[in-house]
């Protein structure tokens, strides 16, 4: 399971949207599993996804969802099949992928898993024609309110449970819903970054859950299971991130947000390490430094006066913090922009 792991930059990318177009060298994608959620949206072509042990095929117009640490593929349709979906009694490990023995690399830009390139595909030109938009995302790192993430998180958990076809939207189920528009204005705003930018993919790619979590009620998934699902026993906890949010530009203190949860700093470390994937203490560098380069992008603002509206002790710490992230001191990284 470790080798199949698919790292992903939260900080610099924490939401990534783009077009993926096939050739020789970039697909298929290999068995994989990671911490964020996975969209794709079929334009041309026909693949064969997978995700845990189930199959599905997919035609132009469908969308699928791909679970947090749930291992998944995609691949070549190559057999004239005519119904698409969720494929009874095909498990994933009788799919050709799973049976390749070509050692792994990764793009580092769209941190996906392909196979080593090779001269020719064997494949020929099967492979043309085939592209699909991409959407990854991690929920903490919407602009939507704590119960919103909550309760899209489990019930996308419950409805894979209840029915792994419920993680598969065909065209027909999207008819009212403009997708592809949707996603490539997400694509647009992140390769621009003009002001306001990552409002607005959270605005986007909430309406699209949203849309998404009616198809399931639709489905027979029942309200009760999506929001009594995301009621946790510690609310507290469930809104410390929104406090963080709130209160970045202060002295936070780990030990005083495991006391607001009524917590020992131990429970309250290990809990959030295990629902956030991260540590409290990252978790607040990142609100920060995001803080921190929309300043940067948008502003002439001095250092001295970004590391006191950001939360950092002084400059030095914010320069440091900001080199060991983002790999570049501040005064770089505001110059290539």
């Amino acid at each position: 399971m470790k080798n199949l792991f698919e790292h992903t930059d939260g900080l610099n990318h924490p939401i990534e949207a783009f077009l993926h177009r096939t050739c020789p060298g970039n697909f298929p994608i290999l068995p994989h599993w990671h911490y964020f959620i996975e969209i794709i949206h079929l334009l041309e072509g026909r693949v064969i996804a997978t995700c845990d042990d189930s199959v599905y095929h997919l035609f132009p117009g469908d969308l699928m969802i791909f679970c947090p640490q749930k291992v998944h593929s995609i691949d070549i349709l190559e057999a004239p099949i005519a119904d698409s979906g969720l494929q009874e009694g095909l498990s994933a490990k009788d799919c050709r992928i799973y049976q390749k023995s070509a050692e792994p690399q990764i793009d580092t830009l769209h941190n996906a898993i392909y196979p080593i390139p090779t001269k020719t595909s064997s494949h020929g030109n099967v492979m043309e024609g085939i592209s699909y938009q991409v959407l990854k995302f991690d929920l903490n790192f919407l602009n939507a309110n704590n119960n919103f993430q909550a309760q899209f998180s489990h019930g996308l958990m419950r409805a894979f449970r209840n029915n792994p076809e419920n993680i598969y939207f065909s065209r027909k189920m999207l008819q009212d819903l403009s997708v592809d528009k949707m996603i490539e204005s997400c694509i647009s705003e992140i390769k621009e970054q003009r002001y306001g930018y990552d409002m607005i993919v959270s605005s986007i790619v909430t309406t699209l859950l949203t849309s998404l979590m009616r198809v399931w009620l639709n489905r027979g998934l029942r309200p009760e299971e999506i929001i009594q699902g995301s009621i946790s026993s510690n609310k507290e906890f469930e809104e410390i991130t929104g406090y963080i949010k709130k209160h970045y530009n202060e002295t936070l203190q780990v030990q005083h947000l495991a006391d607001r949860c009524n917590m020992s700093y131990s429970y309250f470390a290990k809990l959030f390490r295990k629902t956030y994937n991260q540590s409290c203490k990252e978790y607040i560098e990142f609100i920060r430094l995001n803080k921190v380069q929309d300043l940067l992008r948008f502003t002439n603002l001095d250092l001295t006066y970004i590391s006191q509206e950001t939360g950092f002790s002084d400059c030095s710490h914010l320069i440091r913090t900001f080199k060991k992230k983002i790999g570049t001191t501040p005064k770089k990284w505001r110059s290539q922009l």
